[in-house]
């Protein structure tokens, strides 16, 4: 059973600063139809970054796509960048993606960083890593994940964590293209991480409660599928709900509320059209 939820289209900016921004005029605000809002520049000089993580220092940990982990100190760039990644696959969509601070970050210094993984060639895949982040530098890298996923690009790769020792994170449907049979796609088949969200214990391991535990014919680490490329994520900790948005092909972009072993019907259901063309996608 397809579970689909009507897509919201969601804009925002982030407009943050280490210093405190003086009263300014209405005309340097920007107009939506719902919300007024200002973009500040907080720092200068990155490349394609990616995503940021805040630590209890203050200081902003920042993901460049080409490969770097950047820190963001006192309002400035750090000029080296952070030491101790893996080789990294940096082409099209492909680099260094996620980063995450434990909650107890400030006990452990644990963070979690996601990124396309090569795997000879041209090809790649999404993994994940933690390590200890001390001294400006990582250290005891440790990979917990490997997807089964082939593909040029959608690696999806978003990390949260559930605050009961569980982290979440996503893996896109790397661009296989749909067409013919499209419930043979292989975000249809919980086989391969193809499309799909995923749970593990905060060390890897696979929770003992997953929805696909005991199947042969289904990844144990699969928690839903049937998406595209899922890249923004939120646990609720209030409500229990795992919130996602996914990109979609044009007109098709998604939020959607993850339910365990649910399957969101991509490619076969849907409400976007082929790039370009407009022409249909779905049954």
């Amino acid at each position: 059973m397809f579970r689909r939820f009507t897509p919201v289209f969601l804009f925002f900016a982030i407009a943050t600063t280490p210093l405190a921004i003086a009263a300014q005029d209405s005309e340097d605000f920007m107009r939506s139809a719902w919300h007024d809002y200002r973009i500040v520049t907080v720092v200068e000089g990155l490349v394609n970054p990616w995503a940021m993580a805040f630590l209890p220092s203050g200081d902003m940990l920042v993901t460049e796509r080409p490969g770097r982990l950047r820190i963001v100190r006192d309002g400035k760039l750090v000029m080296s960048p952070v030491e101790g990644l893996p080789d990294i696959y940096v082409r099209g969509q492909g680099g260094l993606l996620d980063v995450v601070a434990h909650p107890d970050f400030e006990s452990n210094r644990t963070l979690y960083i996601s990124y396309s993984k090569p795997q000879g060639g041209n090809e790649s895949t999404t993994s994940i890593i933690r390590a200890r982040f001390e001294d400006d530098a990582l250290h005891d890298v440790e990979e917990i994940f490997e997807a089964d996923s082939q593909g040029r690009g959608h690696y999806g790769s978003r990390i949260v964590f559930d605050g009961e020792g569980h982290i979440f994170f996503s893996v896109g449907d790397r661009q296989v293209r749909p067409s013919g049979d499209l419930e043979a796609h292989p975000a249809q088949d919980p086989s391969t991480h193809h499309g799909t969200i995923n749970r593990l214990m905060e060390d890897g391991t696979v929770p003992a409660d997953n929805p696909f535990i005991g199947q042969e014919e289904a990844e144990p680490s699969v928690y839903s599928y049937g998406h595209r490329n899922p890249q923004g994520m939120i646990f609720d900790k209030a409500t229990g709900n795992l919130w996602l948005t996914e990109h979609g092909p044009q007109g098709g972009d998604e939020v959607n509320l993850v339910l365990e072993g649910a399957n969101y019907g991509w490619p076969v259901v849907g409400y976007g059209v082929n790039y370009g063309s407009g022409s249909a996608i779905h049954a």
